[in-house]
């Protein structure tokens, strides 16, 4: 498992498709979220090093995950807030 508070990061995961999305959890406070990656294969080091050295990915998956991944930041968010779990959606990611 691989976590990481940085957005940036997650939507660069995400887009590429090289960790799989295992969800969101919310640190103590509320409003920290940490983005939580399958890394049964350990790329997780590698593809962040790719990340900062400027790898590139398509616009649109680009805007597709970052969408995504700030609904889930907000439902994380506000069931850790209110104690209600969304409802199961389908998986898109």
């Amino acid at each position: 498992m691989f976590a990481t508070e940085r957005l940036p990061l997650a939507i660069f995961l995400h887009a590429t498709r090289r960790l799989g999305f295992a969800g969101c959890e919310v640190k103590a406070g509320g409003q920290k979220v940490r983005f939580l990656f399958e890394d049964a294969r350990g790329e997780a080091i590698q593809a962040e090093l790719d990340f900062e050295q400027g790898a590139t990915v398509p616009a649109n998956a680009l805007f597709a995950s970052q969408k995504f991944l700030r609904k889930k930041m907000s439902q994380a968010i506000e069931t850790r807030r209110t104690g209600k779990q969304y409802e199961q959606e389908e998986r898109r990611n």
